[in-house]
């Protein structure tokens, strides 16, 4: 499955007016809610560049064939059965090689903002391997360039920094190939962090047994990848990186990042760069999506009759939640609360509420908190907390107070009290 075969199947506006990869295609996503396709690139004129692939949650659904209430249980089943994936002899990527390539000639790299015109790749998909279990894990990062065929690389505390940490430590690189161009799926799964997860045979679940790989040193990757990068994570070097625009849509702060140096550099004909809008709607889609399923069963196991868990498009999909409950006993209500903060260590604001409000809007969610919440009753605060480093109101710190709201109703009251009257 690959990415030519989605935006195929995909309602795609197509953009052929020649456009540049510094601002103009960033401004252009900004603008537009749907996929794009643009096919003509500004010093790149053998590249087109797709971006806002999964724009919103009712496409992921549609892409899953569930409707957007089931997703987060059909995510979960998933990740309970990732399958294995089937290994080839050939690659479309291996059409055209280069070694130590000029990477900012050879790439349509983005410049996202004016303020600070760094060239970044933000849906790249890197592979890399455990050096003490030979675990392939797969994840998002972005890559800032920097010259030549050199990259620095943002690494958050998971899998590939520890990988990266236990090499550091004996003074040995770290081997990685870096993707980019692929199926929405595969990004999907690319963006969730599950204890042991084999991020391509969940991939390989969710495109129902269909994913391809082709091995590359070592490295299983996918075979329909329209760019593939061979190269190391350099134990010995750092850069600066950034400031980049992270979910909430405010600057990340500028940090020491290890730096990535590209070996080899494979690509299609006429390959397709991928894009992901950095604070855009898919970004927050990608980083807030594969985070329900684990929400949804740590409450499950403190509140068994939880029906659903959204992180919120205001909450940046990653800091506020809401959780849908059956209500059986008092407590309930709260003891999700407490499971999904715990659940989720980035979660600020919890709000929990009965199995009649649609957590899928807002409107809706408001209604019940202004109808059902008495803030002396179903407030609970919790200071110096672990958060998010991306909420700036913690000053960077990752140090907050969250709090949870219980807006269920209790169990003696009057449910026609508190029920909206339909015509």
């Amino acid at each position: 499955m690959s990415l030519r075969s989605y935006l195929q199947q995909t309602e795609v506006e197509v953009v052929h007016k020649e456009l540049s990869p510094d601002l103009e295609i960033a401004d252009y996503l900004r603008k537009c809610k749907k996929p794009v396709l643009f096919k003509r690139i500004k010093g790149h004129e053998e590249f087109s560049v797709a971006g806002n692939l999964l724009s919103s949650r009712n496409t992921l659904a549609s892409l899953l064939g569930v409707d957007v209430k089931g997703l987060v249980k059909h995510l979960a089943c998933m990740l309970s059965s990732p399958s294995k994936y089937r290994l080839v002899d050939d690659a479309s990527w291996l059409e055209k090689q280069q070694t130590k390539p000029d990477l900012a000639s050879k790439l349509p790299l983005t410049t996202f903002y004016k303020r600070y015109p760094r060239k970044y790749t933000s849906a790249t998909v890197v592979f890399a391997k455990d050096p003490e279990t030979g675990r392939q894990n797969a994840s998002i990062h972005r890559l800032m360039h920097l010259k030549g065929n050199r990259f620095v690389v943002r690494l958050v505390p998971r899998d590939l920094f520890s990988f990266y940490q236990k090499n550091k430590e004996h003074g040995v690189d770290t081997e990685v190939v870096v993707t980019c161009g692929l199926h929405p799926l595969i990004c999907l799964a690319a963006a969730t962090s599950y204890p042991a997860l084999d991020e391509l045979e969940f991939a390989n679940t969710l495109l129902n047994g269909k994913l391809e790989c082709y091995n590359l040193d070592g490295f299983n990757v996918p075979k329909d990848a329209e760019v593939v990068m061979k190269g190391r994570i350099l134990h010995s070097e750092e850069a600066d990186e950034g400031p980049f625009v992270d979910l909430t849509g405010t600057w990340d702060t500028i940090r020491k990042q290890p730096i990535l140096e590209v070996e080899t550099l494979y690509h299609r004909k006429e390959p397709i760069w991928q894009v992901i809008l950095p604070g855009g709607s898919e970004h927050r889609l990608l980083m807030g999506v594969p985070q329900e399923p684990r929400i949804f069963t740590v409450v499950q196991n403190a509140v068994n009759s939880v029906q659903s868990v959204v992180l919120t498009e205001g909450g940046c999909g990653w800091l506020h939640a809401v959780v849908s409950i059956k209500k059986r006993v008092e407590g309930d209500g709260k003891n999700a609360g407490l499971a999904a903060l715990a659940a989720h260590p980035s979660l600020k604001r919890v709000i929990v509420v009965d199995d009649d409000i649609n957590i899928y809007d807002p409107l809706d969610v408001e209604w019940a908190l202004a109808t059902r919440f008495q803030p002396d009753k179903g407030l609970v605060v919790i200071s110096g907390a672990r958060g998010s480093s991306l909420d700036p109101s913690s000053q960077k710190t990752g140090v907050t107070s969250k709090w949870l709201i219980d807006a269920t109703l209790p169990l003696d009251a009057n449910r026609e009290h508190f029920t909206k009257i339909e015509e």
